[in-house]
Parts: C-alpha cells; structure tokens; sequence
C-alpha cells in the first residue's frame, strides 16, 4: 500500500496492467494517458476502485518524482510518440518500458543510463503492428514491476527481454556508441 506507480500509455494497454497493480494493493497509482482517451480515464479508474477500494488512482501526469516506478506501454507508434516525448523515459526513477508491437519487449531500467531512447535495442523504432502476444508481454511487464515494488533486487544493470511469438530472449542494455546525448546521459555526467 505504500508503493506509488506512475502508469502511462493508451487506454487500451494500461487497462490490464492497472487492473493487476490494484487488485494487488499498490497504494497509489498515477495515469498518464493520451488526450483522446479522456473518456476511458474515469472508467479505468472506476473499475481500480472497485478491484480495490484502499488504492487512490489520479489521472493526469502529476510529479515524477513522488513515484517509486514508472510503467510506460507502447502498443503502437500513436501510442508510443507521447511515451518517447515526455521526460517519462531519463528521469531518475525505475522505468519499466513495454513495446507491445511485433517483436514486443520489455525493457527494465533500474538505473539510467542508458534509456529506451540511448540504449543498444530496437525499443523505439518504425512503425510496426500490435503483437498477437501483446496480452502476455503485458503481463510479463506486471510481473517484473511487483518485483521491483516488493523490493527484490533488480536486475545491476538495464535488462531488455525480447518476444518473437516463439521464445524469449534476455540481454543486458548499454548505451549506444555514439548515440545522441538524451537527458539521461547528461544526469549522470553531473552526479
């Protein structure tokens, strides 16, 4: 209950993630979703209420720094664009990235750098259609976010877990060679 999630994304793809993180009893839950999907937003956080009645959603970007975690989805380039423009991805809190498009992945970044936008992956790229295994990389993301919220220790280092409808990889992230300098490498020059 003490635990504070920031979940941005669409409507349509943070709806299962919330449904779990309330039901769970994360305490408070933050939604940062796309303009056109104001009239989903009371709906959703309707239903948190009613999984969990102790758990307090507000709606709205808020402050990045009064949270514990961040879970940003992407289920397609309209979605992902507001995700990849927002300081969401650099700020000093643990992020858990999900492209829910084909190949999905999970990106978990306990530590910056490196960022979605820095790291050596294919997790910000072109265009691409909505996995037919989007439901399940939902929940793989679920599961990695109530680890991180239940203090186990995370991965030492930004970890991508990649999903072709077939099996599963697992590597470790690191920054680009070269890459463009974002507001995550900048952080970390001036700790």
């Amino acid at each position: 209950m003490a635990a504070r999630l920031m979940l941005a994304g669409k409507a349509a793809d943070v709806s299962s993630v919330l449904a779990y993180m309330a039901g769970a009893g994360v305490g408070e839950i933050r939604l940062q979703l796309r303009a056109s999907d104001a009239a989903e937003q009371d709906s959703l956080i309707m239903r948190a209420t009613w999984l969990n009645p102790d758990v307090v959603v507000h709606a709205g970007a808020g402050s990045i720094a009064g949270s514990d975690l961040i879970v940003a989805i992407g289920g397609d380039s309209e979605t992902s664009e507001p995700i990849l423009s927002s300081p969401l991805l650099c700020a000093e809190v643990p992020l858990i990235f999900v492209r829910l498009e084909e190949p999905a992945a999970v990106g978990i970044f306990p530590v910056r750098p490196p960022c979605p936008l820095c790291a050596d992956a294919d997790m910000i790229g072109p265009s691409r259609t909505r996995g037919d295994n989007a439901g399940f990389v939902a929940m793989v993301a679920t599961t990695e976010a109530f680890k991180l919220l239940a203090g186990s220790p995370p991965p030492p280092s930004p970890t991508l877990l990649q999903f072709n409808g077939f099996a599963c990889t697992t590597r470790e992230l690191r920054q680009r060679p070269l890459s463009a300098r974002c507001a995550c490498s900048v952080n970390a020059e001036t700790r």
